[in-house]
């Protein structure tokens, strides 16, 4: 029993779970690790395994399954050829550490009904800016998600946020979450580039499926500041930061249940901002289809301003879904052309992610023109 997600002794986890567990005679008789099947994105975290442990006391075995999330400065996880100051600079902006504050600051007491977050067994930290976060395991379905999902997760999103009012959390760069995309992500990256006809001229960016979005796109990306300051109105929540549904767990032990994941991009935004992953996330992800996006901003919008006022927070539906749109346009156009797929090779898989990502761009700019 060697080889514990970050470097834990058999030891200290039979510890870790006496304490969960209450049962102080448990010993440790197995553990099996296996690799969370899941794509790490983020150079915050390092790994994901879910682990099943064999343990006994004098009641009788028992089988305990947890998931060890691995978190780590981002200076680790950042690619090798990236500039030294680029590095640094993202290693001091990025909160690695925010989702184990969070899951351990007492959130899990502010969860509505039909909310939760996932049970923390222990949080161990290593050198060298790393954590290893120990949870139960939510043993989610496998079934698909519905519309009537997203309805039920946008209503407790809304009365999360409405929750949260008051709480702190580490500070983000610029003060809220769009400000620091704008400034980071879209002016110091995806603006630059796609103001530059040197981009245009990739072969990716030559398919006819995306070069037909360049107008449009370039456009947009000229009016960000414009874009941006739309949102003013909008007053500032607690938002999760990336409630997709891969991040909303349905257990299987407690259905019509929802355990969210991933606080690691928790902070404040325009009210209603956690309705773009929700929504938008499976078809950013090719995990969905671009048009069912249209019809579930039609009903979870009001389910997430309901959830709102059902905690004393009202705010008119119209504005909402002007925020929502207006969100969506600085989040998703031009960070989600094919700029990051310039320095793959320019295979037909390639390609056809590049065209997945327009079709995705396309319908995010139909919606402005239909709002």
């Amino acid at each position: 029993m060697t080889g514990l997600p970050g470097g834990l002794a058999t030891d200290a986890l039979r510890d870790d779970l006496r304490r969960w567990t209450g049962r102080p005679a448990l010993t440790v008789d197995a553990v099996d690790c296996a690799p969370l099947p899941h794509r790490i994105s983020a150079p915050t975290t390092r790994a994901l395994t879910r682990v099943r442990v064999t343990a006994s006391d004098g009641t009788g075995t028992q089988e305990l399954r947890l998931v060890a999330k691995e978190l780590q400065a981002a200076r680790h996880g950042l690619p090798p050829e990236m500039p030294d100051d680029v590095r640094a600079h993202l290693d001091a902006v990025i909160p690695w550490r925010l989702e184990a504050d969070v899951l351990t600051s007492g959130v899990d007491a502010l969860m509505p009904p039909g909310l939760r977050t996932p049970d923390v067994v222990a949080l161990h930290e290593q050198d060298g800016d790393r954590i290893t976060l120990w949870m139960a395991d939510a043993d989610p379905v496998g079934t698909p998600w519905t519309p009537a999902d997203t309805v039920r997760a946008a209503t407790g999103l809304g009365r999360l946020a409405a929750r949260r009012i008051g709480t702190t959390t580490a500070p983000i760069p610029g003060g809220d979450f769009l400000t620091g995309y704008r400034d980071e992500q879209l002016g110091a990256w995806a603006v630059p580039w796609l103001l530059d006809d040197a981009t245009w001229a990739h072969p990716l960016f030559r398919l006819p499926e995306v070069a037909v979005l360049r107008e449009e796109v370039c456009g947009l990306a000229r009016r960000v500041a414009d874009v941006h300051a739309r949102l003013a109105p909008l007053p500032l929540l607690p938002a999760h930061g990336d409630p997709t549904p891969m991040n909303l767990l349905r257990p299987r032990s407690r259905p019509g249940e929802f355990v969210l994941i991933d606080w690691g991009m928790t902070g404040p935004a325009p009210a209603g901002f956690d309705l773009l992953p929700l929504l938008f996330g499976r078809a950013e992800s090719g995990t969905g289809p671009a048009d069912e996006v249209p019809a579930l901003l039609e009903a979870a919008v009001p389910a997430y301003a309901e959830g709102l006022a059902a905690e004393g927070v009202e705010l008119p539906v119209g504005e909402l879904a002007a925020g929502v749109l207006t969100a969506a346009l600085l989040r998703y156009p031009c960070t989600t052309m094919p700029l990051s797929l310039m320095t793959e090779p320019v295979t037909d898989g390639a390609m056809a992610r590049a065209r997945e990502r327009a079709a995705f761009v396309r319908m995010v700019l139909d919606l402005e023109h239909t709002a």
